[in-house]
């Protein structure tokens, strides 16, 4: 726990104040600052209150400031405790989370600027930051390709796993997998199992309902879960490190585009509404499933694929926003599109952060069919519901309101 006084914006140089502080933690075991804490220098204990205004503005410049003096960026998490939340110009806490980083050690850019070519490698040493020495750069870089190089294995081998379980129906397909940078750790045993089939035989996903895992088994380290038998609609792996895997059959519709000829022959195309609500869908059961039931931390890896299978034709992106029928918006089809992110666990925004992940991969899926980003959410974690069709405008905007996700309404 790290108390300052003041917010940094109030310092000089304060983007590398900021990114220094950050970096220390992330390259330590991480931790927590508090803004607006005066504390006693002699015993690190907080003293007094110092509230300051809470302006989304303020987030944002942090968070462009990690990004120009952090290289690679930290994932951390910065939310507001104000005073009165009703307060049309509230005042009070920043809270800046930084979890253990696997993917460190992470450097300051710049002494005094962050095009003067310098690197500086903070840690924190108890109370104190230091700086590492070349050999403490070498040995952190060392460990952290070694544990990535893990972990990217574990995520190609479940993602692979997952897309070809022969309980899957056949055809188009989305499937996504998560893996947690730091491993957590739960039971296999018969305890563990009988609760998992419980809990997920009585659970109401999101856009889905009840009855979406009705058949459950056990797997090398790992729970299953299935609709059925077989030729199942949905299919997911939990595993016993946090890492889980979903997949689910891909959402088509018939969609024309705009010359004369396509008009009279609608092409079977992905629904961009319901691609983007079965992500948000299964994204949020993954990261709970690695933050709650594995106790997993920290930073974690998305991948995401839209797959149409082996024989299937290439598809493109289709939406109904502002027409009754569905139009092809993308320019390119694909058999196969892949995005991967990272991701943020168990944050105290944790439903907005969802929302970023869920548009940093959809952004990095999309661009396969020439298309920049899925429009429907925004990358500092609203819903975007101008771009939205309007038959999926009652079910998303209920979503967000039950998860507490704001929603843009102005194009």
């Amino acid at each position: 726990m790290d108390y300052k006084g003041k917010q940094y914006e109030k310092k000089p140089e304060w983007q590398a104040e900021l990114a220094k502080d950050v970096a220390a933690l992330a390259n330590a075991s991480g931790g927590t600052l508090i803004l607006g804490l005066e504390e006693d220098r002699a015993t690190s204990v907080p003293v007094g209150a110092n509230p300051e205004p809470l302006t989304d503005q303020l987030r944002k410049n942090y968070r462009e400031a990690l990004v120009w003096r952090l290289d690679p960026l930290v994932e951390c998490d910065i939310h507001f405790i104000p005073e009165d939340p009703s307060a049309p110009s509230p005042r009070g806490l920043v809270v800046i989370s930084v979890p253990p980083s696997a993917r460190g050690p992470h450097a300051v850019m710049g002494f005094k600027d962050a095009r003067d070519h310098t690197l500086r490698f903070p840690y924190r040493n108890d109370n104190n930051t230091a700086y590492m020495n070349l050999t403490q750069v070498k040995r952190a870089i060392a460990a952290a390709t070694s544990l990535a190089a893990g972990r990217h294995g574990i995520l190609m081998a479940n993602h692979e796993a997952i897309t070809t379980d022969a309980r899957s129906r056949p055809g188009p397909r989305i499937a996504l997998t998560l893996v947690p940078d730091l491993p957590g750790a739960f039971p296999i045993d018969s305890a563990t199992f009988h609760a998992f089939r419980r809990e997920l035989a009585q659970a109401e996903m999101p856009f889905y309902g009840r009855d979406v895992f009705l058949s459950f088994g056990v797997g090398p380290r790992r729970f299953t879960a299935s609709t059925g038998e077989s030729r199942s609609r949905h299919v997911a792996h939990f595993h016993a490190d946090g890492s889980a895997a979903w997949a689910t059959e891909g959402p088509l519709v018939g969609a024309f585009d705009s010359s004369d000829e396509a008009l009279h022959n609608p092409a079977q195309s992905w629904h961009s509404d319901h691609v983007v609500m079965n992500v948000l869908a299964i994204l949020q059961y993954l990261t709970r499933h690695s933050a709650t039931r594995a106790g997993a931390s920290g930073t974690a890896t998305a991948r995401l694929t839209l797959s149409v299978g082996a024989n299937g034709r290439a598809c493109g992106l289709a939406s109904d926003r502002g027409s009754t029928a569905h139009m092809v918006f993308s320019s390119a089809d694909q058999q196969l599109a892949v995005g991967q992110t990272g991701l943020l666990l168990g944050a105290a925004d944790g439903a907005s952060l969802l929302v970023q992940a869920a548009a940093g991969l959809l952004a990095d899926c999309y661009q396969h069919f020439g298309v920049v980003e899925a429009e429907q959410l925004t990358h500092d974690g609203k819903i975007n519901l101008p771009a939205w069709g309007r038959r999926s405008h009652e079910m998303i905007s209920a979503w967000a309101q039950g998860v507490g996700v704001d929603i843009r309404t102005n194009p």
